[in-house]
């Protein structure tokens, strides 16, 4: 999820909340709390992009996290689930009564992301097919346990320090579950150390740093708390994101999510200038009114004009638009804004009072937007950024091939083309010396003095790769950026400011 990225996955929005809105920060406390008597001291690291629907059954208080080493969270999924998860084999696969809500066993090794046919050569799928677990759980086709959170004790905790004081800096990205994980357990081997197939960004360094993470925690064991009446839920795709907070409604029910969720809604006076409703960047709620009927989509604390369309499939989250928007299906919108564009701030961007949506701003279907603050030498600018919401923006190909790789359905040299965009890539080097690149380093989007401009901005690039018109908007000399150096330079206090901006605006309008 590139929105995610920005600030953090923890931070990201759940559609909760009367007086405001919950974060998955809130979330994850709340879903922790009944094992926390369970654990000794020692660190839990659980994944910021999930969901952990369960419970623990009667009797279950004798079952404790090991006092030394790692314990971890089992769960029943599909093999398709698996495939894109750490999967576990067991020690005695035969010990476990999925009827029993929480177990605890051995683990034997743990699979990173393996096939289906890695899973069964290890011994990692169930024997029956369609099986029933405790409290109503039901697994279609094979079944395996894959992983969600993880737990380790205070012996653990002075191996990793110890290790670091020893060696660091650390020569490398490593993970705390690919790299940690596939070290525990009698069967583990050190053959992933060499396997690039799932890492971001390979650096010289990385192999040698990930051989010294499993010689230092080879062995180690692995206790799984097996929870058989449990549902891991992924929101870390765009895929996923709209599929539970749109379409999923037992998933909704279970968390008591909402569609509607700490929103005003306005009245827009059609055929009235947009400047003088806004009265700079305010216009005044005339009332407020809940999403209507004809918008099925997830929107969460913005403000929008109560004529509004939010496709079912669509998530729009912290926005702010003082004109009508439509959101096509399949369409994430996050931190946009439209307000107001001066005379001078169009023309300064190529763009004519013709052109310049009054009634209605339209955002076509399958696009992700994303307004980003930066810092740009001195001062606070704002980067748009758009992508096709099935894109695989880390999909990489040699340096020398950047003009194909796939965006907004068509290629990056038809961009570079309509848009007269100079692009390059800050892809970093890998540790064979060759620089691999992928969409996430391509320079693609410009900056703009306001929100509302480049929001408008990033629409127009749009429009001129989908009709393929050369004449709609020019990036020629313009400074481009990547969404890899968005990261790097991104202004969190200012991200922030207009975020409570934003909430102050909302609770001002329902008093």
């Amino acid at each position: 999820m590139p929105s995610a990225s920005v600030l953090g996955k923890i931070f990201s929005p759940i559609p909760k909340g009367k007086h405001s809105m919950y974060e998955m920060l809130d979330i994850k406390l709340a879903t922790f709390c009944p094992l926390i008597p369970q654990m000794c001291p020692g660190i839990f690291v659980t994944y910021a992009d999930d969901f952990l629907v369960y419970t623990l059954g009667n009797n279950h208080e004798g079952i404790k996290f090991a006092s030394e080493g790692f314990t971890a969270l089992a769960h029943p999924s599909t093999l398709e689930v698996g495939v894109g998860h750490g999967v576990y084999v067991f020690d005695k696969v035969d010990l476990i009564d999925p009827r029993i809500p929480l177990q605890r066993c051995n683990c034997n090794r743990v699979l990173q992301k393996p096939s289906i046919e890695i899973m069964i050569k290890n011994g990692a799928v169930l024997e029956n097919e369609n099986m029933n677990f405790a409290e109503g759980i039901k697994i279609e086709g094979k079944a395996a346990y894959t992983d969600s959170s993880f737990f380790f004790a205070q012996d653990v905790t002075k191996l990793l320090s110890n290790f670091l004081k020893a060696n660091g800096p650390i020569q490398g990205e490593i993970d705390a579950y690919g790299d940690f994980l596939q070290t525990l357990g009698p069967g583990s081997t050190n053959e992933y150390t060499s396997n690039m197939a799932n890492v971001s960004a390979c650096t010289p360094k990385l192999e040698e740093t990930r051989d010294c993470i499993y010689t230092l925690l080879k062995g180690t064991p692995l206790v799984l708390m097996v929870m058989n009446a449990s549902k891991f839920i992924h929101i870390g795709t765009t895929k996923e994101y709209i599929e539970h907070f749109c379409c999923d409604a037992e998933f909704q029910g279970e968390l008591g999510l909402g569609k509607d969720v700490f929103n005003l809604w306005i009245e827009w006076q059609s055929g009235d200038n947009l400047n003088d409703q806004c009265h700079g960047d305010e216009a005044l709620p005339i009332k407020k009114c809940r999403l209507s009927d004809t918008s099925l989509g997830c929107v969460m604390h913005s403000r929008l004009p109560l004529s509004s369309f939010v496709a079912r499939t669509a998530v729009v989250e912290y926005c702010k638009f003082l004109i009508p928007v439509t959101v096509g299906q399949n369409c994430i919108l996050s931190n946009c804004e439209f307000t107001s564009l001066s005379a001078s701030e169009m023309k300064h961007i190529g763009i004519s009072d013709e052109d310049l949506p009054k009634e209605c701003i339209t955002i076509p279907p399958n696009v992700f937007l994303r307004t980003v603050p930066v810092h740009i030498g001195n001062k606070t600018q704002f980067v748009t950024v758009f992508f096709d919401i099935k894109e695989n923006l880390k999909k990489s190909t040699d340096s020398n091939d950047v003009q194909n790789l796939p965006f907004l359905g068509k290629v990056i040299s038809d961009f570079a083309r309509v848009t007269n965009a100079n692009i390059s890539s800050d892809a970093p080097d890998m540790s064979d010396g060759k620089s691999k690149v992928n969409v996430w380093f391509s320079s693609l989007f410009t900056a703009a003095a306001t929100p509302s401009k480049s929001f408008i901005l990033a629409l127009f690039c749009i429009k001129a790769l989908k009709t393929d018109d050369d004449s709609v908007v020019s990036l020629e000399e313009k400074s481009l950026f990547s969404m890899a150096s968005l990261l790097k330079t991104k202004d969190v206090h200012e991200m922030l400011k207009k975020r409570n901006d934003l909430y102050q605006d909302i609770k001002q309008g329902f008093c």
